[in-house]
Formats: structure tokens, C-alpha cells, sequence
């Protein structure tokens, strides 16, 4: 089935997909799962202590938390289908028939965690005393145990998209979801909303109503929590890129230095080294003394935030040039149709292409072709400029560049189509790079045309 292509301007498509993804991440682990728990932790040692600081501090965080979860959490989560399956369609298209039933399954369990967390909340001051407190209690713990569950649902289908082992060749569904990356990567998203989660707890502890005496017993008590998985976290993400096939691991530091600084490589090492050692003396003291200085915690939140995006950016970008490994290249050309392609031309059967330019034009062929087979990475006078890439270069560089730009740079996919269709693409980045004239641009970027003239 033929899908639309769909451009973002000057922010790509996959860093649209990467924001919206890491700041769920960010929320669905660190809240929804780290934070979650930590609330009801504190109602429970109300409750066991027959302490009301413990109940009052449980109570100050939900609200924040339940709005955080529900709004944002909800939303960026629902961004994430909106987005990919506007973006990258044959690639969700291929995965939901590989993974039907954990998605279903995970959608099932999204709705009860709504349902449950609302329930939590609406019934706070209801259920104070005896088996109600009790029995609220236990649905506080009720909530993170559906988080977890969901995080190991979207995880095997996530790590299948790095290590999908055998199953291009066994089409085993087993396999697939219980790839070699699973349990490391499993371990290490949860180990990670533990960290996340003490830290969010931090904000309401160093800053909200709390008395000196309460904040020193919290601050240990979630300060050892946050410790532990901090060190467990560290000792997963080794395990994971072990796993890791090792044809992939040497992109790794590329991916988050990119082509303007990978000729620093030892500054990827000491800057991980300087952050994770803030990391590690903010809850060594946190656990150990019971003191967290205010001054570290922002430093804190936007280095562990840092950790999460960098390994998200590495977990996408060192398994190019493929989408899902021995299935599909990462501009949603299966390996399989690519040699049809290079045969028969990629234009002929794309109904998309012939319904809106019915009529032969080699600049918008050749536009159509690039976003078919390069706007996954590369934008127009964006970020990863196509432009800046092959700036100074004459037509028949550009043309070997097309040509044998995978066997230069392993990460990038071949080009999908015929001899003639790479004519076509190289004419239209010829003329996008060296003769774009504003006033009359190719019709296919008539809106990038038009930004332009008006900067």
C-alpha cells in the first residue's frame, strides 16, 4: 500500500519523531512509573508510621502528578502514533502486524492506568481511614505495576527495532519480541524512572512545605532508592550495548557528536564521565547524609534528562542504514522490493506521485524521489541540510555521491530506484544546490520558496 510523503521543514522528520518521543519518555518512566511509586511509598509509610507528614507529603505531589500524567503524558503519547504513522507509515504498517497483541494488549493497559490513576486521586480524602486507606493504598501501588507492564510491552518491540535477531529469516513472533536486547534494556528503563522518579520527588522535597526534620528522613530514604538504581542503570546500559550487534556500537559516539564535533571523540567520554559523576555525588549524599543541595538538583534533572535523549538518539541512529535490521531500510524501502525498484523505476506505482504531478517534470520526479528516499534524515535548509551536504559539489559529484553514498557512509541506505530515477534526483539537488533560484522554485517547494524570500 502507498502512503503520502510527509516533509517537517527545517526540523526533519526524525528529529520531530526524536523531541516528542524523549519527552515521553521522560514522562512515562520518570513520573508515570519512578514518581507513581514514590507517592504511594510515602502514603504507605503514612500509613505504617501513623506518620501525617508521610500523608502530606503524598498528597502535595499527586495532584501536580496526575495532571503531568494524564495532559502531557497522554497527549505526547498519543503524538508519538500521530506522528510516526504520519511520517513513517510503512514502518508502523509492518510493526503492527508483527507486534498486533502487545499493542493492543498496551493500549488496553494505557486505558486502565488512566482509569486507575483518576480513581486514585478523586478518591483521596474519601478513603482516609481502616481498610479504605488500605485498599487505596494498594491501588496507588496498582498504577506503577501497569506502567511497568506497559514499558515491557512497547520494550521488546523497541529493542526488536535494534536487534531483531533471527526473525527476518524465521518470521518467529517469540524471537522477535524476546530479542537479545530485551531484559538489558528492560532493566535499564526502569532503573532509569527510579532515578528519574527520585528526582522528581527532590523538586517537591527541597522546594515545597516541608520541615527540616521530614526532609532529611525523605531525602535518605528516596536518596538510597535513587542511588541504587543509578549504579543498576550504569551496569544495564553496559549489558545492552554488549548485546548490541557489533556493527553498530563503533556509530554510537557519532550519533551524538554528528559530523561537526565526532573529531573530538574524547570529549563524548569526559563529558559522560563529568555528568554521570554530578549524578552519582547528588544521591551518594542524598542517601548517605540525608542532605541534597538545592544547587544540584536543576543540574541534576537536565543532565539525567541529557542521558535519556542521548540514548534514545543512539538507540535510533546506530542501526542505519536499516529501519528494522534484515527487514527494511531506514527510508522505509523493504531490502526485498529494492532490486524492483532499481529494475522497473520507483515512480511507475506510486499513486500518490502520478495523482498530484500527472504530467512528467524531472525537477518534481526528482523531488518526490528525494523525499522518498533521503527526507527521513536530511532536510531543505533545515537541520542536516541537503544543501549544506553537497555544497560545491558539480552534478556529476553529486551523482556519485547518489550512487555510492552507502558504501561511503555505512549508516546511509542505497538509493531505491533505476539509473533513470537517479538522474532525475540528482538534477533536482543540482538544482537545489547550485542554481535554487527564489522566484521560480521547484513546485514540490514552493512553501520553502516562499520562508526564504521573506527572511
Amino acid at each position: 500500500m502507498d502512503f503520502p510523503l510527509f516533509q517537517v521543514p527545517y526540523l526533519g522528520n526524525g528529529m520531530t519523531i526524536g523531541l516528542n518521543a524523549v519527552l515521553h519518555v521522560i514522562l512515562s518512566h520518570g513520573i508515570a512509573i519512578g514518581g507513581m511509586l514514590f507517592i504511594t511509598l510515602a502514603e504507605w509509610n503514612g500509613l505504617r508510621k501513623s506518620d501525617e507528614a508521610w500523608e502530606n507529603f503524598a498528597k502535595l505531589m499527586i495532584k501536580p502528578t496526575v495532571i503531568i500524567i494524564t495532559a502531557v503524558g497522554a497527549v505526547t503519547g498519543v503524538g508519538i502514533w500521530f506522528i510516526t504513522t504520519a511520517l513513517a507509515p510503512r514502518a508502523i504498517g509492518s510493526m503492527l502486524r508483527i507486534f498486533f497483541w502487545p499493542w493492543f494488549i498496551e493500549w488496553l493497559v494505557f486505558t486502565a492506568e488512566v482509569i486507575v490513576i483518576l480513581i486514585y486521586y478523586f478518591t483521596w480524602d474519601a478513603w482516609r481511614s481502616g481498610k479504605r486507606k488500605r485498599l487505596h493504598v494498594a491501588l496507588g501501588f496498582f498504577y506503577p505495576v501497569l506502567s511497568v507492564s506497559s514499558a515491557i510491552l512497547i520494550t521488546g518491540i523497541l529493542g526488536f527495532m535494534l536487534t531483531s535477531d533471527g526473525w527476518p529469516w524465521t518470521g518467529s513472533f517469540w524471537s522477535a519480541f524476546f530479542n537479545p536486547s530485551f531484559i538489558p534494556q528492560l532493566i535499564l528503563r526502569l532503573s532509569a524512572a527510579m532515578v528519574f522518579g527520585t528526582l522528581y520527588v527532590f523538586c517537591f522535597l527541597l522546594f515545597g512545605p516541608t520541615t527540616p526534620e521530614f526532609r532529611r528522613e525523605a531525602i535518605s530514604f528516596y536518596g538510597r532508592i535513587g542511588l541504587g538504581s543509578l549504579i543498576i542503570a550504569v551496569t544495564s546500559a553496559i549489558w545492552y550495548f554488549k548485546v548490541v550487534p557489533s556493527a553498530f556500537v563503533p556509530f554510537s559516539v557519532f550519533a551524538v557528536l554528528t559530523g561537526h564535533f565526532s573529531q573530538y571523540y574524547d570529549y563524548f567520554w569526559v563529558l559522560n564521565g563529568l555528568a554521570l559523576l554530578l549524578l552519582l555525588l547528588f544521591l551518594l549524599l542524598s542517601a548517605v547524609r540525608g542532605v541534597a543541595w538545592r544547587a544540584l538538583l536543576i543540574p541534576s534533572i537536565i543532565v539525567a534528562a541529557l542521558f535519556v535523549a542521548q540514548y534514545e538518539r543512539i538507540r535510533e541512529f546506530i542501526r542505519g542504514p536499516y529501519l528494522l535490521p534484515g527487514y527494511m531500510y531506514v527510508n522505509q524501502v523493504l531490502l526485498t522490493e529494492r532490486p524492483l525498484r532499481q529494475a522497473h523505476g520507483a515512480l511507475a506505482n506510486e499513486f500518490w506521485h502520478t495523482a498530484t504531478a500527472p504530467q512528467a517534470d524531472t525537477l518534481n520526479d526528482g523531488a518526490f524521489l528525494f523525499g522518498q528516499n533521503c527526507a527521513q534524515c536530511h532536510t531543505i535548509g533545515g537541520l542536516n541540510d541537503i544543501r549544506a551536504r553537497l555544497k560545491g559539489r558539480p552534478k556529476d559529484a553529486i551523482d556519485v555521491l547518489v550512487k555510492h553514498a552507502h558504501e561511503m557512509v555505512p549508516f546511509m541506505p542505497p538509493f531505491a530506484g533505476s539509473q533513470k530515477d537517479r538522474i532525475m534526483m540528482v538534477e533536482f539537488l543540482d538544482a537545489l544546490v547550485n542554481h535554487y533560484d527564489v522566484n521560480n522554485p521547484p513546485a514540490f517547494y514552493t512553501g520553502i520558496a516562499i520562508r526564504e524570500r521573506h527572511k
